[in-house]
């Protein structure tokens, strides 16, 4: 049950029971001056009902006065603060300049707090989105070095029993370049005896896989440019060929590098 309303309750009640007290009181003092029970009876409730309205005339009464003098407490504040809020002056034009001045000046102090608030929040968008870029940044990064780590490794292991140290280095350099997409300016002439030109397409279509979207032409002038037994042949036919019999050869076709490597 709500508290005010268990308030009134008790309230109420209690002047019940101080009016049922008074009948009781006003009864017993008729019987004891000889009055009949029927009579006594009619003073009882009679003496209630007016003790009831008595008290429901005293709180009518005094409401009226609390609220009388809340009226005129509040009037009087009311003229304080306007003569507080007054500006004194000579003429009713300079009572509405000053009194603009005061709201431009408020307004404008409120323009610049918005202002300055503004500022922070696009100074701290723009740091938080610059914070976004540079850890991107760095994922991109370490994504493309590991990615150009599996190809230099994976090309050691398929040439290292083919090739010089030096030739192996030329090879893994020329990849790099590859995965940077930047052009080899200079033949590396690099001779492989043990592996046909079959094991070298392999190696040019894993490489190109590898490093997708780079176009299949840029992997067969990598393969022209880097290997002896290629020098003589064309372009178009270094890519024509460079996913023969992916099963034969030394070096086959693999689909997945990173894979390889595991193996």
């Amino acid at each position: 049950m709500n508290l005010k309303y268990f308030e009134y309750i008790v309230i109420y009640l209690s002047v019940l029971v101080v009016c049922v007290v008074v009948g009781a009181l006003a009864r017993i003092s008729f019987i004891g001056k000889g009055g009949d029970e029927y009579s006594a009876n009619i003073v009882f409730w009679s003496i209630t009902a007016l003790s009831i309205l008595f008290y429901a005339i005293i709180i009518l009464f005094l409401d009226v006065i609390i609220v009388g003098f809340r009226k005129i407490f509040r009037k009087k504040n009311n003229s304080k603060n306007s003569t507080l809020d007054f500006i004194p002056t000579n003429s009713h034009e300079h009572i509405t300049v000053g009194q603009k001045k005061i709201i431009d000046d408020n307004t404008a102090n409120q323009l610049i707090e918005y202002s300055k608030e503004n500022i922070e929040d696009q100074t701290a968008q723009k740091v938080n989105l610059e914070s976004i870029r540079k850890t991107q940044l760095q994922q991109k990064q370490q994504i493309e070095s590991e990615k150009l780590q599996v190809a230099v490794d994976y090309t050691r292991n398929q040439f290292a029993l083919y090739l010089k140290d030096e030739d192996l280095d030329a090879l893994c350099d020329a990849v790099n370049l590859y995965s940077l997409k930047k052009d080899i300016l200079n033949n590396i002439p690099i001779s492989t005896e043990d592996l046909t030109n079959l094991d070298l397409y392999h190696f040019g279509w894993n490489i190109w896989h590898h490093f997708r979207p780079i176009k299949q032409e840029e992997v067969s002038k990598l393969l022209k440019n880097v290997f002896v037994s290629l020098d003589d042949i064309d372009l178009e036919s270094i890519k024509s060929h460079l996913k023969d019999e992916p099963k034969k050869g030394i070096i086959k076709i693999q689909e997945n590098l990173a894979d390889y490597q595991k193996s």
